[in-house]
């Protein structure tokens, strides 16, 4: 652990957060007014410190020094204050989610958490108060946004607070978390594969169903719109609802594989490629699915003829019963 004297942005996979957390004042402050009103920032750590709660409110602080010692010289009372930084200016991916991880994890518990960053600070400074405002997001809303001209650039600040039932979810989290970092470290569990065939109740489809989804492949109109407002996504949904049937659909969609129709042969490719995803096949098949994307100079037909010659065998009902 860092001591505050200590704070520097040098490489490492960790940010610097201090043992005993520096604290901005809750109690009385012999602050001159005058004094404040001349010094936006310290005005700003006014603010925060009268109209938050000691016990349940963290700050944020994105990179920079001298910023973070204008919260911590002011004086030390009951809020935590923690700086956040990255490495370096060319962070790994697994560095950035580290730093998202402990940021998450210093926060977890608070329900209130300010972010205060310069705008004007270059791009790697930015991309840190990105993950400092993902942490504080955590099952909290933004209540406030704004910023403050200071001699330091213009110092922008955001407040989060609880949605209800936040720290039991951000609890959730944390378990969840704790387990992954566990299966990393040590390796999860391996699944016992599944050796026998499906049985025929496994394998149940509704027949009219599968025939209505089946005959509208070729309909080009058969299609809704999915993504965001900034990227819009064709969704058909012929080959969708197969795709969703589970492991009977699948002999079905391989005999659909050499449709003449070339439409047809693409929504079947679509349709195969989720529903061989299904848990349940994957199980028995080692995790290998039926995918053509890496497979782009082999015929989508010679794919599937080899992926249901090594396991067709498992659609040869074990039963008539389960």
């Amino acid at each position: 652990m860092a001591h505050a004297d200590s704070y520097s942005m040098r490489p490492g996979p960790r940010i610097a957060f201090w043992p005993i957390a520096f604290l901005i004042a809750t109690s009385a402050c012999p602050c001159n007014a005058n004094a404040s009103d001349a010094d936006p920032l310290r005005t700003l750590v006014g603010r925060i410190r009268a109209t938050s709660r000691p016990e349940s409110t963290a700050v944020l602080v994105v990179s920079d020094r001298v910023l973070l010692e204008g919260f911590l010289d002011l004086s030390r009372g009951a809020i935590a204050v923690f700086p956040i930084a990255l490495p370096n200016d060319n962070p790994t991916a697994a560095q950035i989610g580290q730093v998202f991880r402990e940021t998450s994890a210093a926060t977890m518990n608070y329900t209130d958490v300010w972010v205060i960053g310069i705008s004007t600070e270059p791009r790697t400074t930015r991309r840190v108060g990105a993950i400092a405002e993902m942490a504080a997001r955590l099952s909290r809303i933004r209540v406030l946004r704004d910023s403050v001209r200071t001699s330091r650039g213009t110092v922008t600040f955001t407040l989060w607070t609880d949605l209800p039932g936040g720290a039991a979810r951000r609890a959730e989290t944390r378990r969840a978390l704790a387990s992954a970092d566990s299966v990393l470290a040590h390796g999860g569990p391996r699944p016992t594969p599944i050796t026998r065939p499906f049985t025929r109740g496994e394998l149940a489809v509704d027949p009219d169903t599968a025939s209505w989804y089946a005959a509208h492949l070729a309909d080009t109109s058969f299609y809704s719109i999915g993504g965001c407002s900034e990227v819009e996504l064709v969704m058909w949904d012929a080959s969708e609802k197969l795709g969703q049937m589970g492991p009977g659909i699948v002999p079905i969609l391989v005999q659909r594989i050499a449709d003449p129709n070339p439409f047809v042969r693409e929504r079947v490719q679509d349709a195969l490629m989720l529903a061989t995803q299904d848990e349940r096949i994957l199980a028995r098949t080692g995790g290998e699915y039926v995918k053509f994307y890496d497979q782009p100079n082999r015929a989508p037909r010679d794919i599937v003829d080899a992926w249901w010659a090594k396991f067709g065998h498992f659609w040869t009902p074990a039963d008539s019963t389960r």
